[in-house]
């Protein structure tokens, strides 16, 4: 026979688990020398069999069915399997045969063996890591009780492992506080506490910065208001608070949205559409002495120009600027709508002659299908040639159906309309930004404007939204004959030639 020689420990921790483990196989070897068993392999596995999903016992399990090995070798059946998934395996290929037999320290089991005996051995095992996981949550259970806590120390104290109690971290815990000090503030985020205490010399054992859930993780915590908390009970503890219970459960108001230092009236008509050149993070905006001030986030920690602030007022005048390079005389847009209703009025007769042409030959359609069907049947054409023909007389019919319902819709109000409702936006957009609140501000930077990007308090680059971006860049000479329509005149085509001439 074949005998794989199986070793495992529950964890693989530096600890004295390393000698069992080693120890294991020392023995194992003896006895394979002592009956000159074929050992054709020694795996050896730190890992739990508590749960299915062993990356060496499936190896093990692999070789035996490959008929690579057909013999077990371990210390003791609860090496092999501790669930009732990886005994049933180990069971059933025992019993047909598949493994020839499992030779402990103690016992040798064969395919020929009560398997009731066998089962219970590693039911038993089962039993056993189900008691030891309660035992030990329940000596947990029992050190908190008496204020003790079971685990790692959470960040901000120490393990005293000579008297087995958690200490206040000399070092750490002043980090815990000023985490604290910080979000109690209202103005910092989570991101921006852990830069600060990056900066402030806190470091991870990697030497990087801590994480944002770290900073979360400690201001959600009680423990360091001296209680613990496990399956939603709460313990008194022994060891030293580090924050006082106040601070506490404002942090945890703040959390749940419950209370906030700063207002929340507050409204920034032009957050939103603005970002910095530099880094390209959004500028956002805050109340300082009185007015509002714009700046750069600097989410990505990389920019320059983070520190220079733009009030308000100061962006009025740039956007009031923007918007009026877009205006028009209002006299002269509708001079523009007057001229082209008349030229349309003039021209419907036209397009009604072109639908009435398009109709005729729609119908003449008709008669070149019967034509055609008739020349097939009389056999004068082939059916390839017929299929060919019907399907160009079919696509026609289609194109010229199409036309006729593109030129109904052509009229004078749905053309027009919406292209003086356009220009008269633009020409009264400043005046109203300028006049209006801080939610009429708004609500014409949603309908005109993308984004700016500014670098030294400048606009670097401009975005408006279509068609108000053609009206930013067209000239401003040409006359007014020159902005009249012609015939094909649709919306985009008369803001268009409006643009290219202003």
């Amino acid at each position: 026979m074949k005998y794989i020689l199986y070793c495992r420990k529950s964890t693989d921790t530096e600890d004295k688990q390393v000698l069992s483990l080693e120890s294991q196989e020392r023995e194992l070897l003896d006895i394979g020398k002592k009956y000159n068993l074929n050992i054709v392999k020694v795996l050896k596995e730190s890992m739990s069999a508590k749960a299915v999903g062993r990356p060496v016992f499936e190896e093990m399990m692999g070789m035996i069915r490959n008929k690579k090995a057909d013999a077990i070798l371990c210390w003791k059946l609860d090496r092999l399997a501790r669930n009732f998934v990886d005994g049933g395996l180990v069971i059933d290929s025992l019993q047909r045969g598949v493994i020839k037999e499992i030779r402990t320290y103690e016992s040798i089991h064969l395919p020929s063996d009560n398997v009731l005996l066998l089962a219970v051995q590693l039911g038993m095992a089962n039993q056993y890591i189900r008691d030891l996981s309660e035992n030990v949550k329940r000596g947990n259970r029992e050190k908190m009780s008496r204020g003790e806590w079971p685990n790692h120390a959470p960040f901000g104290y120490l393990n005293d492992k000579a008297t087995k109690t958690v200490i206040v971290d000399p070092v750490r815990s002043k980090y815990v506080v000023r985490s604290y000090e910080l979000y109690l503030t209202g103005s910092y985020g989570f991101r921006d506490i852990a830069r600060i205490l990056y900066k402030e010399g806190l470091r991870t054992k990697s030497g990087q910065k801590v994480q944002i859930n770290q900073i979360q993780r400690v201001l959600n915590s009680p423990f360091y208001t001296g209680l613990m908390i496990r399956d939603g009970k709460y313990y008194e503890g022994k060891h030293e608070p580090i924050i006082s219970k106040e601070w506490y459960e404002r942090a945890q108001d703040m959390l749940a949205g419950r209370s906030r230092p700063r207002s929340k009236t507050l409204f920034f008509p032009l957050r939103g559409y603005m970002k910095c050149d530099t880094c390209g993070c959004a500028l956002t905006a805050s109340l300082k002495k009185g007015h509002h001030y714009y700046y750069c986030t600097n989410r990505k920690e990389i920019c320059t120009e983070h520190k220079s602030y733009m009030r308000e007022i100061y962006l009025y005048e740039i956007f009031g600027n923007i918007l009026d390079k877009i205006a028009f005389s209002e006299k002269k847009v509708e001079l523009m709508y007057e001229a082209s209703k008349e030229r349309l009025d003039m021209d419907s007769g036209y397009i009604t002659k072109a639908i009435d042409t398009l109709r005729e030959s729609l119908e003449s359609l008709k008669s070149r299908e019967s034509r055609l069907l008739d020349t097939f049947l009389a056999e004068q054409i082939s059916k390839e040639l017929y299929d060919e023909r019907i399907l160009l007389l079919r696509n026609e019919e289609v194109s010229l159906k199409k036309q006729i319902k593109d030129l109904e819709a052509k009229t004078p109000a749905s053309m027009l309309e919406p292209t003086k409702k356009v220009f008269l936006q633009a020409s009264r957009a400043k005046k109203e930004f300028l006049e209006g609140d801080d939610f009429k501000k708004r609500e014409i930077l949603e309908n005109l404007c993308w984004n700016l990007s500014f670098k030294n308090k400048t606009v670097a680059q401009l975005k408006l939204k279509s068609p108000f971006d053609i009206m930013l860049k067209a000239p401003k000479n040409g006359s007014f004959q020159d902005l009249l329509p012609t015939r094909e005149s649709n919306p985009n085509y008369l803001l268009q030639r409006e643009m290219s001439y202003r």
